[in-house]
C-alpha cells in the first residue's frame, strides 16, 4: 500500500469520524437526547469521508479560488448526497434523511439551504481544518506506516458487512411483521363486518319493536277516542232498562240480534260512563 493510498484512507477515516461527531451532536441537541447517528456501528459516517475526499482531490486546482471552491464543493457534495439517498432507498427501501420540510428541496433528498451549508463547510475544511489534519496524517503514517490504514480498512469492511446483514435481517423482520399486521387487519375487518351485520339486525329488531309499540299506543288512543265519542253520544240507561238487562242477561232483541249477551253492552256502557 503506497503512501498516497494510506493518506487517502486516513483522511477518509478522520473526516468520517468528524462527520459522525457533527451529526451526533446536532441531532442530539435537536432531539433533546443522545442520538447515535450513522448507518454503521462504528462512530463514523462514510458519506462525509467520501465527500471531503472528492473535494480535496477532484477540485484541487480550485482550492486557492474561494468562489470556485465554494461552487464546485457545493455541487459535488449535493450530487453525492442525492445519489447516496437514491441508491440507499433503492437497495434498502428506506429513507435515511428527508428534506421535504426544507424550502427548495428536490424529492426530499437534497435542498438548497442544506447544500449551501455543505459548501461553506467544505470551504472551512479545505482552508482551515485540512492543514491540521494533514499534519496528523503525516505523523500517523510516519509512525505506523500502513498498519493503521490497513486496520481501518479491515475494521470498516467488517463493520459494513455486519451492518448490511443486520439491515437485511431488519427488512425481513419488518416484512414479516407487516404481513402479520395485514392478516390481523383483515381478520379484524371481517370480524367488524360480522358484528356490524349483527348490530344492524339488532337495530332493525329494536326499530320494529318501537314501531309496534307506537302502533299499539296509536290503537289505544284511537280506542280511547272512540270510547269518549261513544260516551258523549250515549244517554244514560234508565233505571228500569238497567233492571231488565240485569234480570234477563240472555234476552235477545230483534234489532240487536247480533249481541249474544246484552249484559255485556250494559257493562261496557257503565264502564264508559264512569
Amino acid at each position: 500500500m503506497t503512501k498516497f493510498y494510506s493518506e487517502v484512507i486516513l483522511f477518509f477515516f478522520i473526516y468520517s469520524v468528524m462527520g459522525w461527531l457533527w451529526e451526533t451532536i446536532y441531532c442530539s441537541l435537536k432531539a433533546g437526547k443522545f442520538i447515535y447517528r450513522g448507518f454503521l456501528i462504528g462512530p463514523y459516517c462514510p458519506i462525509y469521508g467520501f465527500g471531503i475526499i472528492m473535494v480535496l482531490y477532484f477540485i484541487e486546482p480550485f482550492h486557492n479560488n474561494l468562489i470556485l471552491l465554494y461552487i464546485f464543493s457545493t455541487i459535488i457534495v449535493t450530487l453525492l448526497e442525492f445519489f447516496t439517498s437514491y441508491f440507499l432507498e433503492k437497495i434498502f427501501h428506506t429513507t435515511w434523511w428527508d428534506y421535504h420540510n426544507v424550502p427548495f428541496n428536490i424529492q426530499g433528498r437534497i435542498a438548497l439551504p442544506v447544500s449551501a451549508f455543505w459548501g461553506i463547510g467544505c470551504v472551512l475544511v479545505v482552508r482551515v481544518i485540512q492543514p491540521f489534519v494533514t499534519k496528523i496524517v503525516e505523523m500517523l503514517y510516519n509512525s505506523f506506516g500502513i498498519i493503521i490504514p490497513s486496520a481501518i480498512l479491515c475494521l470498516m469492511a467488517l463493520d459494513t458487512v455486519f451492518s448490511l446483514l443486520n439491515m437485511f435481517s431488519l427488512q425481513n423482520f419488518l416484512k414479516d411483521f407487516h404481513s402479520k399486521l395485514e392478516g390481523q387487519a383483515k381478520n379484524l375487518k371481517s370480524s367488524l363486518k360480522v358484528r356490524s351485520q349483527h348490530f344492524s339486525d339488532f337495530i332493525e329488531l329494536e326499530i320494529n319493536k318501537k314501531n309496534e309499540l307506537k302502533e299499539r299506543i296509536r290503537e289505544k288512543r284511537l280506542h280511547e277516542k272512540e270510547n269518549l265519542e261513544l260516551k258523549l253520544n250515549t244517554r244514560k240507561l234508565k233505571f228500569n232498562e238497567r233492571r231488565l238487562l240485569n234480570a234477563f242477561p240472555n234476552v235477545k232483541l230483534k234489532r240487536l240480534s247480533e249481541l249474544k249477551n246484552p249484559r255485556d253492552l250494559l257493562l261496557k256502557l257503565d264502564k264508559i260512563k264512569k
